[in-house]
C-alpha cells in the first residue's frame, strides 16, 4: 500500500526541483561575475600597456661630433661675390625611448634651410634603431652656393655679425615593430637649428626637436 504524497522514487519533488533551479541560477551568476572580472582585468591590462609599452615616445637626438669642410667664406663687398662652399659632416646619436624597434628604409632625407629657403639636401641611409636602443647617423650636408647667393644681402649681414644660422629638417619613414610581430608604419622627423661661426666655420650651437608619427 502506498501512502499519499510519498515520492515514488522516480519523480523529483517540488522542493528538489526548486533547489536545482536555484543552484543553476547561482552557477550562472558566478559565471557572469567571473566573466566580468576577467573583462575588467583585460581592460586594466590594456590601459596599462597603452600608457607604458605601447605609448609612443619621441626619440631624442644628441650631436656627437661635427666636422665642417669646404671653402672658407670669401666675401668681396666691392664685387658682391661670396664663396661659401661648405659641407657639414654630422655624427648624430638617435635614442629610441620606445619598447618597439624602428627600422627606417630608403627615402629618408635631410633638408638644409637658410632663412626658410632650401640650400642643401642629404640622404639618410637605411638603418634600424632597436627598442630602447640607439643608432649613430652620419649626415653629409652640402651647402649650395647658388641658393645662398639668392639671399646675398642677408648672408653678408649674418657673416659680418660672425654667425650664420641654418635649419636642418630630417624625415625618416619606416616601420615600428612591437613585441616582435606587431608592425606599424611610422615616420620619424626632426627639426634642428644650427649656428655656424664665421670665419672659423665652427658650430656654435645646435638644438633639435624630434617626433614620431604612426
Amino acid at each position: 500500500m502506498k501512502v499519499s504524497g510519498e515520492n515514488n522514487g522516480h519523480l523529483p519533488s517540488p522542493t528538489d526541483a526548486r533547489h536545482k533551479l536555484e543552484r543553476r541560477r547561482r552557477r550562472r551568476k558566478l559565471c557572469c561575475l567571473l566573466c566580468l572580472l576577467i573583462l575588467a582585468l583585460l581592460i586594466i591590462a590594456a590601459v596599462v600597456l597603452a600608457l607604458t609599452v605601447f605609448k609612443v615616445r619621441d626619440p631624442t637626438m644628441e650631436l656627437v661630433s661635427t666636422t665642417v669642410s669646404g671653402v672658407s667664406p670669401n666675401i668681396s663687398l666691392s664685387s658682391l661675390r661670396v664663396e661659401f662652399n661648405i659641407t657639414l659632416d654630422l655624427a648624430v646619436r638617435v635614442r629610441n625611448r620606445n619598447y618597439a624597434s624602428f627600422a627606417h628604409a630608403s627615402g629618408g632625407h635631410t633638408q638644409l634651410l637658410y632663412r626658410g629657403a632650401e640650400v642643401g639636401k642629404a640622404r639618410v641611409e637605411p638603418g634600424r634603431i632597436p627598442a630602447r636602443g640607439t643608432e649613430l647617423l652620419r649626415l653629409a650636408l652640402e651647402v649650395e652656393v647658388d641658393q645662398l647667393a639668392t639671399d646675398l644681402g642677408s648672408l653678408l649681414a649674418d657673416a659680418a655679425s660672425g654667425a650664420v644660422a641654418f635649419d636642418a629638417e630630417t624625415r625618416m619613414p619606416g616601420r615600428v615593430t612591437l613585441l616582435g610581430f606587431i608592425k606599424h608604419h611610422a615616420v620619424a622627423t626632426s627639426d634642428c637649428h644650427v649656428v655656424i661661426g664665421v670665419p672659423d666655420l665652427s658650430v656654435q650651437s645646435q638644438e633639435c626637436a624630434m617626433k614620431t608619427k604612426l
